[in-house]
């Protein structure tokens, strides 16, 4: 059994969301509204990332050095030591944005692992968000992660998914093997879904080792 494995960035990979970190501080803390419709899903990932790209007063060396703060789950390390060992590719898929995300991966050693998020351009004090992987038929997600898994297993793969949150929602009934934690657990856990909780990413890389174990 081949398997590929697929990670949430904020708050799974990463220790905090740095997405809504740096939205709250760059947006003078009034992404909460746009936050809390988008949550009850009355708006998409689009049109709430595109508004809060308004409110933004910031550049790129902004978000550079404030990207500087943030550190990954220490046990990423292992996870992807453990998935290389045993021919296992592995993938960040984020609706949040790829600045923040490369920089974080890069400044870890991780910056060869390939990441999917949505693509931020800033035109001096603007910030604009493009949507390269953006999938008209979810229509809630910028970048709809069910729909990445589908498209980047290999074919046979078994799909392994880590996330923590709403924006992880396409993910649920795509991946053979689910890990969450926080919110995504929380809803899973109200809807009756069968999932594997986690705290770390250590936590994770222990139950992979199993899967692997039990696969041979």
């Amino acid at each position: 059994m081949k398997l590929s494995l697929f990670l949430d960035f904020d708050g799974t990979t990463s220790t905090v969301d740095v997405g809504r970190s740096f939205f709250t501080t760059f947006g003078n803390g009034r992404i909460l509204p746009l936050v809390e419709k988008w949550a009850r899903r009355e708006i998409s990932s689009v049109e709430c990332l595109r508004e809060e790209a308004k409110l933004i007063h910031a550049s790129e060396a902004d978000l550079d050095e404030f990207s500087l703060q943030f550190s990954i789950d220490p046990g990423f390390s292992d996870l992807y030591d453990l998935c290389v060992s045993n021919d296992i590719p592995v993938y960040i898929v984020s609706d949040g944005l790829d600045l923040y995300i490369k920089a974080i991966m890069q400044r870890h050693g991780f910056g060869h692992v390939p990441v999917l998020a949505n693509h931020a351009i800033f035109k001096g004090s603007k910030l604009e968000i493009e949507f390269p992987y953006l999938d008209d038929s979810c229509g809630h997600c910028g970048n709809c992660k069910g729909s990445a898994i589908e498209r980047l297993r290999r074919n046979g793969d078994r799909s392994i998914f880590v996330g923590d949150g709403y924006s992880d929602l396409c993910a649920v009934d795509v991946a053979d093997y689910l890990f969450a934690k926080s919110d995504l657990a929380d809803y899973l856990t109200r809807s009756g879904k069968e999932f594997l909780p986690f705290d770390t990413l250590q936590d994770v890389t222990s139950r992979v080792r199993e899967i692997i174990h039990e696969a041979s």
